[in-house]
């Protein structure tokens, strides 16, 4: 079965420009042009991806993104045409895996939608089982970490993160190196994967200003 993905922006054209690449690339593509629009295709159609505009005509897409992970682990690429760092970095505080700026580059779109497809299955097709380091525990196939009495949901990128530094046994991982085992070589976002560190820091540690599982250590990243 293809892999289905739902697109989400209020322009029609941006809509057919963004189907045409994806339908040519294989996948099944079903569209919507409002916030309420996107929720309810999201409930019917059970998208793979969601490639979900930040600025829509009944709401924002960082809202559509937290209430969608409500009830869903859908994985969402940020789409937005804002410049300031702020407002493209809020969807993935909000739970999304990704973002891309507009213009849109069709061939950087396709490659993200494909690196999440990839991360998706491996996931699904993965034994429900655990993987450990000190006092962090990793279901990856049901995307939880456990640390001491406290249990997290992650996104997908989250586990690919954590994942890689726990299987690296304390060993410190520059940000290439964590980028490169998660994404495509070449394809990981410094700004995207500092977000994630961050986000996966507010959901391991008592008090993420003085982290004392996920550490940075020269330039990199460890558990510790």
């Amino acid at each position: 079965m293809r892999p289905k993905i739902l697109v989400v922006d209020d322009d029609e054209a941006t809509r057919k420009m963004i189907k045409t690449a994806l339908t040519h690339d294989d996948f099944a593509v079903v569209c919507a042009g409002t916030a309420a629009g996107a929720i309810e295709a999201i409930s019917r159609e059970e998208p793979d991806v969601v490639l979900l505009d930040l600025m829509l005509p009944d709401g924002d897409g960082v809202d559509v993104c937290r209430e969608v992970h409500r009830y869903s682990d859908v994985s969402i690429i940020m789409v937005t045409a804002r410049r300031d760092l702020t407002d493209r970095l809020a969807g993935l505080d909000a739970g999304a895996d990704d973002y891309v700026t507009k213009p849109l580059s069709m061939g950087e779109l396709v490659a993200r939608v494909r690196s999440l497809i990839r991360r998706r299955k491996m996931r699904d097709e993965e034994e429900a089982s655990e993987i450990r380091w000190r006092g962090v525990t990793l279901r990856p196939s049901e995307r939880i970490v456990l640390v001491e009495d406290r249990q997290a949901k992650l996104n997908d990128v989250e586990t690919g993160v954590l994942r890689a530094l726990i299987e690296a046994e304390g060993e410190i991982l520059s940000p290439r190196q964590i980028a490169d085992r998660v994404w495509d070589e070449g394809e990981g976002d410094p700004m995207v994967l500092n977000t994630h560190i961050a986000n996966i820091r507010a959901k391991l540690e008592d008090d993420p200003a003085s982290p004392r599982h996920l550490v940075s250590d020269d330039g990199g990243f460890r558990i510790a």
